[in-house]
């Protein structure tokens, strides 16, 4: 398992060097409202330094690519959205063509659980351009609320042909194509020929992400939380106990990159 001087000594190596980053419960403190999800403060001035030192920083979110403009548009930073399904682009946004396909059945579902579900209260439907999300944290029994909502996702997912993703008091609805971050994480690695690469997760999402990462022989960066899956806490890499901590290891990469 690698330590966090070791990372921070392989990304200092070369310019050929990135550092892809998750969004929520890694940049930002997971919140009871999704849409009050924000950067902590300084990570923006951080991540823009890091920028200029790096071959690439991007955020590679399940968020919409327009949720991460409206709060973290940062000169030099690479926006991926959607799981990589979107990317903010000088022209506006990029589309893999095949989401074309699927955008029908995602909004039908979206429609369906809004009409299910926008009377329970702390349950949430997120609209997430090319997905749909259901949350339950603020829900006052989470035991209850995902014994509520986990057999009407399966209804739905079955109904319309999408994806079920998992995570923290979460049920996502995803387009059933091949596309996850560890494709995307693929494509960026490829596109931007990095040498070394370090990808910053916390949830189930992530470890497509954390595969790809590792295997490319470069860093897992594990943002640890109090609802993490068994499964994020297995991931061998470098972990930290929240994204307060995670925040200190950028500042202490952008010190050592001078």
């Amino acid at each position: 398992m690698s330590s966090d001087d070791e990372v921070i000594q392989a990304i200092a190596a070369g310019s050929d060097a990135g550092l892809v980053m998750d969004f929520d419960g890694v940049l930002s403190p997971i919140t009871d409202e999704p849409a009050l999800s924000e950067l902590l403060p300084g990570t923006a001035q951080t991540l823009e330094r890091l920028a200029g030192k790096l071959s690439t920083v991007a955020l590679l979110s399940g968020r919409p690519v327009g949720f991460l403009a409206d709060r973290a548009m940062i000169p030099g930073v690479d926006l991926y959205g959607s799981y990589g399904l979107e990317r903010l682009t000088d022209g506006g946004i990029d589309v893999v063509p095949e989401a074309q396909e699927w955008t029908a059945a995602v909004q039908a579902a979206t429609r369906e659980l809004h009409r299910e579900l926008d009377s329970i209260d702390g349950v949430d439907v997120e609209e997430k351009s090319l997905a749909v999300a259901v949350h339950w944290r603020r829900a006052l029994d989470r035991a209850a609320a995902e014994q509520l909502v986990e057999p009407l996702v399966a209804r739905i997912i079955d109904e319309f042909g999408l994806r079920r993703e998992p995570g923290k008091c979460v049920e996502e609805l995803r387009m059933p194509l091949d596309e996850d971050k560890g494709t995307a994480l693929q494509r960026i690695i490829r596109a931007d020929g990095l040498r070394v690469v370090a990808y910053a997760g916390d949830d189930r999402g992530d470890l497509p992400a954390f595969r790809v990462a590792l295997a490319s022989g470069g860093y897992a960066l594990v943002v640890d939380g109090p609802d993490a899956a068994e499964e994020v806490a297995r991931v061998p890499g470098v972990h930290f106990s929240g994204p307060g901590a995670f925040q200190q290891w950028l500042r202490q990469l952008d010190d050592a990159l001078g």
